[in-house]
């Protein structure tokens, strides 16, 4: 029984290293072991895109065509983590 805890304590501990993230990270911001790494990416890029447009570096169209490009990469990406968590051969 010991074994057990002491085995899923360590796989606590290793999983908490997420993103190379120390266990000390998690304790100060628990919040941050629920963030997606995907959707955190897609925010960053699209608050970019949107700075971008706004400073008026881009036009309209170029913003409303990047948009979409941005939105197809999420989705591409979303769906491809699915599918490899659904995966039977895991």
């Amino acid at each position: 029984m010991k074994k057990w805890i002491l085995f899923l304590l360590c796989v606590a501990v290793a999983g908490c290293t997420y993103q190379g993230k120390k266990f000390s990270d998690y304790i100060s911001d628990p919040r941050s072991i629920i963030k997606d790494p995907h959707f955190e990416q897609y925010k960053e890029e699209r608050d970019a895109l949107e700075s971008q447009y706004l400073k008026k570096e881009i036009s309209y169209a170029d913003y409303i065509q990047k948009m979409k490009d941005l939105d197809m990469k999420y989705t591409k990406e979303v769906k491809e983590r699915d599918d490899k968590l659904q995966s039977p051969n895991l």
